[in-house]
């Protein structure tokens, strides 16, 4: 290492090898300035500069010298009188431009033929030119040196500009609109093309109105892009409605007629963006029970890609909602198969490594950072030693020196930042242990396979549409199973492949289907068209159609046999969309009776037989106090026979038939604990009270509105149960006597 009072020697060297080379540099600028002075005082001054461009005719040129260099100009009088005089020869320049320019302005006959609009737009537009380049030179404004008749030349330019512009409606009404080039493009005068045609919007939609052919996608294409958006959709609108009137006279147009006249109307290049009135509900009318049994795998959607009004509606708005009602075409859609065929092909083994532990090695990362240390160790103290033996010789020496003692600061640098990372390198290290294994990758083709059922509805028309489709979509997935946590690539692998989970969730998605193709497919079909006298019937064969379908799914399916108990078919399931599910059974052959909590806030329910048949029904009378309601169904039934005696053994055995927790067609049994009289559990009043059976059958949600059944006779209707704290089996009926009461009050007829 060198001695400090070496270091201050090479710095004082440092200083005055700097000096030497200012000195010098300042030499040169001192020169390069001096020959920039002799070059400038070369060069011709603007005022002589600005002559040369006016005698070139250059007068762009000379406007810029004027601009640059103004203050020049105007505080040299000498200059200023020659700038003047120069500028008088501009402004004479102009004259005959102007005088042209004035005569083409005054041979401009308006009104013209179409033919001449080119010329008068030249010459009104060579005129505006003139007038703006004398306007726009500054040069002459500041001197006034304004050129003789340029004002006769503005107003002219501008009485005339203003009788073409005020005249442009009526041109335009007689301009071939539906043919001819752009109005705008030839007509002599700009105008505001937006506000010109929102003004022409009325004769723009006549012209439509009575047009055939290639006249009007001509207009759109031409004229659409300038139009406001609005104005637009007015004028689309109109012309739409125009032709729905034409087509269906002085009836509501069908929905066939619609889809025609829009398809009509696009390909004339009207895009429509609204067709008005005409309102669409979606209802999908797939079996409920079939959803809850996972017979219908996926679900569908639906996909409203054209300009109608539609909403979807559940299944028990479907006749008596407000949505429904309001509805011009209501689509129905079923499912009468949904199924997910996943096969898997193409297993393949991948091998790949697992760390099972670790082992202690040696770190040759250690050697070579003790390495790198010596060898920057080793390169300082040679140019310390270098700049030691350099000092020796005096001065000559010490500036020899300099470019050691720069080396010598790096070597410096270098040496303690190796010395840092060598002591952040372990001797030691844990060196993984691998362990060879394999992962499955599996090819699998999921499939979803759908048959869908759909009716379209045609309230307008009174007619119905019934077809079906089926629906395919396909996807293929590489999954990788069994890839271990201690692999160090798994995250990587499991990035690379799908999941169970990926595929599962494709599995999930419902499949859209596309208002557009559907309608195509329904206006192929015109022949199949069906009148129908009232919705009830196409409820019917709704229903008719999703029995089949429960029928060939039971078909296939293990269950329990109850063919020895015929108390089974009496016994329906009940489902409200607003409250859920509960039991009802059938007092007549087509109406059942259940709970009025069953059927609540409803007009209209689904149920479903023991045998999976389906039918909807409608609620006809309620009891809210006894908490008892009526419905009637499509479906035939058995009745239940009424246990007719006034007295109930005590302890005899009792049996609930209903849906606990919708485990669907359960029995349970318990014995006749009492009879009870006790305020309205549903709606308690001290003055009135119920009839009840006390039992300790089991009953759960989904027993109410069912039977209790003592041997083959109905003594009860399983309404509610104590759920209080430290109670146990305290379940009641409504009583037999009751029941029959309320059918009376209806005029209902039981079987006993």
């Amino acid at each position: 290492m060198p001695f400090k009072g070496e270091f201050v020697q090479h710095k004082i060297l440092r200083i005055v090898l700097l000096a030497m080379l200012i000195a010098l540099c300042s030499c040169k600028t001192m020169r390069s300035i001096k020959s920039n002075i002799k070059e400038y005082a070369t060069a011709t001054t603007p005022a002589e500069q600005f002559e040369k461009a006016v005698d070139k005719n250059d007068l762009r040129r000379a406007e810029k010298l004027w601009l640059e260099n103004q203050e020049h100009f105007l505080e040299n009088p000498d200059t200023l009188a020659k700038l003047e005089k120069i500028a008088s020869v501009i402004k004479k320049r102009f004259k005959p431009r102007i005088a042209s320019a004035t005569t083409n302005i005054s041979s401009i006959k308006w009104p013209a033929r179409l033919g001449q609009w080119t010329l008068i737009r030249l010459k009104l537009n060579n005129a505006q030119e003139i007038i703006d380049e004398i306007e726009s030179n500054e040069m002459l404004l500041a001197l006034d040196q304004i050129p003789d008749g340029l004002e006769k030349l503005k107003r002219q330019h501008a009485a005339k500009s203003k009788l073409i512009a005020d005249d442009a409606p009526a041109r335009f009404k007689k301009y071939p609109v539906l043919t001819a080039d752009n109005f705008f493009f030839l007509y002599p005068v700009a105008l505001d093309e937006e506000e010109f045609l929102t003004s022409q919007a009325a004769f723009l939609e006549t012209k439509i109105a009575s047009s055939t052919g290639n006249g009007v996608p001509h207009l759109v294409r031409t004229y659409g892009h300038i139009l406001p958006p609005e104005t637009l959709k007015t004028m689309e609108g109109r012309f739409f409605r125009n032709l729905l009137r034409r087509k269906s006279g002085s009836k509501k147009p069908s929905l066939r007629t619609i889809i025609k006249a829009m398809h009509e109307a696009r390909k004339l290049g009207f895009p429509i963006t609204r067709i008005p009135d005409c309102k669409i509900a979606f209802v999908r009318v797939t079996s409920k029970s079939m959803l809850r049994d996972h017979a219908i795998e996926f679900g569908l959607g639906f996909d409203v890609d054209l300009p109608v009004e539609a909403k979807q509606v559940e299944a028990k708005g479907m006749f008596n909602s407000k949505t429904a009602k309001d509805a011009d075409v209501v689509i129905l859609i079923n499912e009468t198969i949904s199924k997910l065929d996943r096969r898997s092909s193409a297993l393949k083994y991948q091998k790949s490594k697992i760390i099972t532990g670790y082992r202690e090695v040696y770190n040759n990362a250690y050697d070579k950072a003790q390495m790198t240390v010596e060898k920057h160790k080793i390169k300082r103290r040679e140019l310390n030693d270098r700049i030691n033996t350099n000092m020796m010789f005096g001065l000559i020496g010490t500036a020899m020196s300099i470019p050691y003692m720069n080396a010598a600061e790096r070597a410096e640098e270098h040496y303690n930042s190796a010395l840092a990372n060598a002591t952040q390198v372990p001797r030691m290290i844990d060196k993984p242990i691998y362990k060879d294994y394999s992962y499955k990758i599996l090819t699998i083709n999921d499939a979803k396979i759908a048959s869908v059922q759909y009716f379209i509805i045609d309230r307008r028309a009174k007619t119905y549409f019934e077809n079906v489709f089926d629906i395919v979509q396909q996807q293929r997935f590489r999954v990788a199973y069994g890839v271990n946590d201690n692999d160090p690539k798994a995250l990587e692998i499991m990035t690379s492949f799908k999941s169970d989970s990926d595929v599962r969730n494709w599995e999930k998605q419902p499949v859209n289907i596309r208002l557009s193709e559907l309608l195509d497919h329904y206006l192929k079909n015109e022949s199949k068209d069906k009148k129908y006298r009232n919705m009830a019937q196409i409820q019917k064969r709704i229903m008719n159609n999703r029995n089949k379908a429960i029928k060939e799914f039971h078909a296939s399916k293990y269950d329990s046999d109850t063919g020895n108990d015929p108390r089974f078919d009496s016994v329906v399931q009940v489902f409200n969309h607003n409250t859920g599910t509960g039991s009802g059974f059938y007092v007549t052959d087509n109406i059942i009776l259940t709970n009025h909590h069953v059927v609540d806030r409803s007009d209209f329910v689904e149920v479903r037989l023991h045998n999976g048949m389906e039918s909807f029904g409608k609620v006809i009378a309620v009891d809210l106090f006894r908490d008892l309601a009526l419905v009637k169904i499509g479906i035939r039934g058995k009745p239940v026979r009424f246990y007719n005696k006034r007295t109930i053994p005590t302890g005899v055995t009792l049996d609930v038939i209903g849906h606990p927790k919708n485990y669907k067609f359960s029995i349970t049994r318990g014995i006749f604990s009492a009879y009870r009289e006790l305020p309205s559990h549903h709606l308690p009043s001290k003055d009135m009270t119920i009839r009840y059976i006390q039992t300790d059958a089991a009953i759960n949600p989904g027993n109410s509105g069912g039977p209790l059944f003592y041997k083959d006779r109905l003594v009860g209707v399983n309404s509610w149960k104590r759920t209080d704290p430290a109670t146990f089996n305290l379940n009641f009926a409504v009583h037999y006597s009751e029941v029959i009461d309320f059918l009376k009050q209806y005029g209902i007829a039981y079987r006993i």
